[in-house]
């Protein structure tokens, strides 16, 4: 009779699983190589292969004596979320040694782990020096290797080459709140085929914008990761003088509009049941908000300009702060302006309002999202209509959630309401904490610009007024906790801790 794995010896075997797989995902960058312009890297082969070699090895270990040929028992109540947030743990450490490793590049462990953990939750915001951009594009090919990662999640890849009939939860606590498939399996690896097939759409259409294979590349994964990462230090206003600038823009605002949607969503777009798509709840209040806020972008930063005496015209001034509000609300962080200040301190603050409404429900971008707001406001005109009504009249409480009626149960309501005022309260103490450590006062680490980079960090936007860069240890650490806590959409992080204290303390959890 088999051994059953349970608990913790469970929890670490599975972990083993995922460390392995981290290991193997190190080489990808190496394949870089084949392109001439990233061949002069080559000597630097081994800051992947040997951290490479060591999760491979000690991965295999941990799964082969913990769980290996045994039978495996459920997880218990919250132990998904310490699994969860120990793979993120685990991947974010392991993927910071290349950085280390790689010693004219010169970052401290905190700056490796920063850079790192802003590719695995997307983010886009960057330490890298100028001079890594020219003379170091392996490692940069190697920051987007990890964007793809983050942004279609470390569980949901292992879950689409392995199926468990535990994996579920572990699924659904990672943020993948639909299964396109009844096989879970089937339903991720139909959600990696759409990823990959939108990547291989703007690689495509990044090239024939005149881009180098390079440049699409990069950009082509960190648009529909909404990720805000970029080849260039300058980001996409680098391309300004191209002849095609106007296309790579709308290229970008193209593949930043599908990471933002539901995957259901997106595969309703792509096969034509359009119907489904703009009758969604979510599609339709981001409708709604293009209406509110595109206007209102352009008008502050009018505004602004013509306060300054910044020379702009005022069609450019369109485009450059509709385009900032689309990299605003779909967390992406590109920016077609090289210095978002210019825009004005109200740009600023609308940009952090996007960053908390967020995108979809179930897409690659942060925030709150989108449906967490619609039961929002749906809640208030439910609640004011019946408030002037019969006590005996019942109404029924539904939204159109991809592609069918969704009744909306209170407890549903009310946990969005308390997601909302958490994320809300984690926003200021990070933005206060932030500019306490950068020593306050005047400059970049007044509390506004601080309030301003954490709203990004937790949003897991990359828009940024430099802040990042110029931060102490500290501070820098306030960031990543933001960044880590944005993408595991906070309540996996405290599940987790929660349950180990009970378990700690040996108390049951129920």
């Amino acid at each position: 009779m088999k051994k059953t794995a349970s608990g913790y010896r469970l929890i670490f075997g599975y972990l083993g699983l995922f460390i392995a797989f981290v290991g193997i995902a190190l080489l990808l960058p190496l394949f870089g190589l084949i392109d001439p312009l990233i061949r002069p890297e080559a000597s630097d082969w081994y800051c992947f292969v040997i951290p490479s070699a060591g999760a491979i090895i000690g991965g295999s270990l941990m799964f082969g004596f913990l769980i290996a040929g045994k039978e495996k028992a459920q997880l218990g109540k919250h132990q998904d979320s310490i699994l969860l947030v120990l793979i993120w743990l685990c991947a974010i450490f392991i993927s910071a040694v290349p950085f280390l490793l790689q010693k004219d590049m010169n970052l401290s462990f905190t700056d490796a782990m920063f850079e790192t953990t802003s590719c695995y939750a997307t983010v886009g915001l960057s330490i890298f020096k100028d001079f890594i951009y020219e003379s170091h594009r392996l490692f940069v090919i190697y920051r987007s290797v990890l964007c793809f990662l983050g942004g279609i999640g470390l569980v949901l890849i292992i879950t689409s080459a392995i199926s468990d009939r535990y994996g579920l939860k572990l699924y659904l606590a990672e943020g993948h709140n639909d299964k396109l498939m009844p096989n879970l399996a089937r339903s991720a690896r139909v959600i990696l085929a759409l990823y990959s097939g939108f990547m291989l759409f703007g690689y495509i259409l990044y090239m024939l914008c005149g881009m180098s294979s390079y440049d699409a590349f990069v950009h082509s994964i960190s648009a529909f990761a909404t990720a805000g990462f970029s080849s260039r230090p300058e980001g996409i206003i680098a391309f300004a003088s191209s002849k095609s600038y106007w296309a790579i823009q709308v290229v970008s605002i193209i593949l930043m509009l599908f990471g933002s949607l539901n995957f259901l969503l997106a595969m309703f777009l792509i096969t034509g049941r359009f119907k489904k798509v703009f009758k969604d709840c979510e599609v339709r209040f981001f409708g709604i908000l293009c209406l509110i806020f595109i206007p209102l972008f352009f008008l502050t930063a009018v505004l602004a300009r013509s306060t300054s005496g910044y020379a702009s015209s005022v069609g450019n001034t369109f485009v450059e702060s509709s385009f900032t509000y689309l990299s605003a609300i779909t967390t992406t962080g590109f920016s077609n302006v090289a210095d978002l200040k210019t825009l004005g301190q109200g740009t600023l603050l609308l940009v952090t309002l996007m960053n908390i409404i967020g995108g979809g429900m179930g897409s690659t971008s942060g925030g709150v999202k989108q449906y967490r707001f619609v039961l929002a406001f749906k809640s208030f005109y439910w609640n004011t209509r019946e408030a002037g009504s019969s006590a005996n009249k019942i109404y029924p409480h539904f939204v159109y959630r991809c592609g069918k009626d969704k009744e909306v149960h209170p407890d549903e309501i009310a946990n969005s309401f308390g997601f909302i005022l958490l994320y809300v309260t984690i926003l200021f103490v990070g933005g206060l904490l932030v500019s306490i450590f950068n020593g306050g006062g005047e400059g970049f680490s007044n509390f506004g610009d601080s309030l301003f980079e954490f709203g990004n960090a937790l949003a897991c936007t990359g828009l940024s007024i430099g802040v990042s860069m110029q931060s102490t240890v500290a501070a820098k650490w306030t960031l990543i906790a933001g960044m880590f806590a944005g993408r595991l959409e906070i309540l996996a992080i405290y599940f987790a801790v929660f349950r180990m204290i009970r378990d700690l303390f040996r108390k049951e959890t129920y």
